[in-house]
């Protein structure tokens, strides 16, 4: 009879009070919501700069010291030029038309240069 008196003694009614605390902390505990990965954070996080790099960057045209290609004359779309066929000359962006003048230039001097820059703006 030894056997029971615990029983008797409140043993069984905390096994089941702790069961069935354990069980309510289980069911009712919800899993967290997905949390980001430390590099999916820092993806968005490039995102977003790249996205307001671009704007200021829209925002902020390049300009250009001539409005034709010193070397040929030929009228540029300066919202398109290809940032391969540009120079800088005396702190000043020049823009091409096409890669065959590149070298042309490259082989002035300052003073051809300069005069070609005066033809083209």
């Amino acid at each position: 009879m030894k056997r029971h008196s615990y029983i008797a003694m409140g043993f069984l009614p905390l096994v089941a009070v702790s069961l069935a605390l354990l069980m309510v902390l289980a069911v009712g505990c919800k899993a967290p919501e997905e949390v980001a990965s430390p590099e999916e954070v820092a993806d968005s996080v490039a995102d977003e700069v790249a996205e307001e790099v671009a704007e200021e960057d829209a925002d902020e045209a390049i300009e250009f010291v001539n409005v034709r290609c010193p070397m040929m004359g030929t009228e540029l779309d300066l919202a398109n030029v290809d940032p391969d066929l540009v120079r800088t000359y005396n702190g000043q962006l020049v823009a091409f038309c096409c890669p065959m003048c590149l070298p042309q230039w490259d082989a002035l001097s300052d003073e051809e240069r300069d005069a070609k820059l005066a033809e083209a703006e």
